[in-house]
């Protein structure tokens, strides 16, 4: 706060230090008490006080050997700066992250398939590291910009550029072909690739400028094309065709049996996941998120 000044007395300027070693040496009435409660040298509190009533041309305290009491100017400085000292250590404590843990909101943006399969599962366990942390989380296909959106951090495939961010990487995610048991009971099981033309394939629509998981080895028209991995992989679960889904976000329809690996042995890597986060300084409330992120995927 030494930065600051507050306006008193006409055209005389006083530093918020100072008025805070006044107020405690008034409240207390007490030099010694008050370099106690300040955590500074009483002389150093003495000739604080004392430049003080150079500034503003009054005095403020009568100081004997015994007390120390406010004159009529000091009491009238008192009344003022008193509410105002409070409403700023009030404004302080507000702050995000100003107590000892963690607290405030964090915005995190990614792609709906990403949110679901991955984000979603890890904000349980970060909820219940840092309770103080409100998580606002923005489902978005399209890139969004951190710096213009006020958006602190992002889960991105695909090598980040084009803003002034922090990058890391996190793991590579890969794909491959997945249909229910219902499909695959009435239609067959491809045993090449080739094979797929004779499917319903649900193929991912690549987007400009970001990876695709594109089957451009199968050469066959996609049957659906739709850019929501969660739409393909409810297709497929209805029994709509062979989807290419990440294999992170079918594992849990594997793991229920609801879909199946098709053409186990093709896979389709190289879309490398980061996350983002805005230029340091990071607040200890968004390094919170970041960090459990990072622990949780990185290496996966």
């Amino acid at each position: 706060m030494r930065e600051f000044a507050i306006y008193c007395c006409g055209t005389a300027t006083a530093s918020l230090d100072a008025l805070e070693v006044f107020r405690a040496v008034a409240e207390l009435q007490s030099f010694t008490k008050a370099a106690a409660r300040l955590g500074q040298d009483k002389s150093h509190v003495s000739r604080t006080v004392r430049a003080l009533e150079v500034d503003l041309g009054a005095a403020l305290l009568v100081r004997t050997t015994r007390s120390v009491r406010l004159t009529r100017e000091g009491e009238a400085l008192l009344r003022r700066v008193t509410p105002l000292l409070r409403g700023l250590e009030q404004a302080i404590t507000a702050v995000p992250d100003a107590g000892a843990a963690p607290s405030g909101e964090v915005t995190i943006t990614t792609t709906p398939d990403l949110g679901r399969a991955l984000l979603a599962p890890a904000l349980v366990g970060f909820r219940a590291q840092f309770p103080g942390v409100r998580v606002h989380v923005v489902l978005e296909h399209e890139v969004v910009d951190l710096m213009a959106k006020d958006v602190d951090l992002a889960l991105r495939v695909g090598r980040p550029g084009g803003e002034s961010i922090i990058a890391r990487k996190l793991t590579e995610l890969d794909a491959g072909f997945f249909a229910s048991p219902s499909y695959l009971e009435r239609r067959g099981a491809p045993r090449r690739i080739e094979q797929l033309v004779e499917h319903e394939g649900l193929w991912p629509q690549p987007q400009r400028g970001q990876r695709s998981f594109a089957p451009d080895r199968a050469a066959t028209p996609a049957s659906v094309t739709c850019r929501d991995f969660g739409f393909l992989a409810e297709l497929a679960r209805a029994g709509g065709g062979i989807a290419l889904l990440p294999t992170v976000l079918a594992a849990r329809d594997v793991a229920a049996g609801a879909l199946c690996r098709v053409l186990p042995e093709v896979s389709f890597g190289g879309a490398p996941l980061y996350l983002v986060s805005r230029p340091r300084p990071i607040p200890p409330r968004i390094e919170a998120l970041r960090g459990h992120l990072l622990a949780r995927f990185s290496g996966r």
